[in-house]
């Protein structure tokens, strides 16, 4: 299982938020890819970045910064989601050299779209699945649906998704576990490799995570940037 350190990008600076909750802004780097820098130097090899504004407005609102971080390190790993809603958006960021595409809203509201790019950039896209309750949730979390994760996941079971990132919005940036059940719930049914998002905040998390099949990783968040989580210390111990 792989530790995932991310860096969401608000205003063109590295934040946390609590809950998906903007009047929650938490400034830890005023330049992105000093974020990415930094953990990079502690040996991470793949970095989970967010276009926060994006995800609220449904277009690539800081590409520059996200440009800064790829062309700085061209080595690593970035998959990347929010506002990524059209087939211009994804060639925008491929022609960058993103590596994996994180859609999340249109998967669930415009599936003709997203059909079409795990058709076109196979292997390359990551399904955000982002729930309340098991019910998922869209455009930045502002909107829950009547459709559980579970029963999502089961209509894409024939396209060619790279993995599942299953975060629950209630655990997000709240530093108080992951809702381990409906985790261990969504990768027993799922086909596709996950990604456990969410709450995750101590190394015992990351034990109990490890213990399930079908979790292939894990985003660690704030608990990388409140220290309370060496990332150093849970790549020699989990990326194996």
């Amino acid at each position: 299982m792989i530790p995932i350190p991310a860096i969401d990008i608000q205003n063109g600076k590295c934040v946390r938020l609590q809950k998906g909750d903007l009047d929650s802004t938490q400034v830890y780097f005023e330049d992105p890819s000093d974020a990415a820098a930094h953990w990079i130097e502690m040996g991470a090899k793949r970095i989970h970045l967010v276009d926060l504004d994006g995800a609220h407005k449904g277009t690539t609102v800081n590409l520059s910064a996200i440009e800064k971080i790829r062309h700085k390190f061209p080595e690593s790993i970035l998959q990347l989601g929010g506002g990524i809603r059209n087939s211009s958006a994804l060639k925008i960021y491929d022609d960058l050299g993103i590596n994996y595409f994180i859609l999340g809203s249109a998967a669930l509201d415009n599936k003709k779209f997203f059909f079409e790019a795990c058709d076109t950039y196979i292997e390359k896209i990551i399904l955000g699945l982002d729930a309340k309750k098991g019910y998922v949730s869209t455009e930045a979390w502002t909107k829950t649906s009547e459709v559980l994760a579970t029963d999502l996941i089961m209509e894409f079971e024939d396209l060619p998704i790279y993995q599942i990132i299953y975060t629950d919005i209630d655990k997000d940036g709240m530093m108080n576990g992951p809702n381990f059940e409906e985790t261990k719930k969504l990768a027993d049914v799922s086909k596709f490799p996950i990604i456990a998002s969410g709450g995750i905040s101590k190394i015992e998390d990351l034990e109990k995570l490890s213990q399930y099949e079908n979790i292939h990783g894990a985003i660690c968040g704030k608990a990388l940037y409140e220290n309370s989580l060496n990332l150093k210390e849970i790549l020699e111990r989990f990326d194996k």
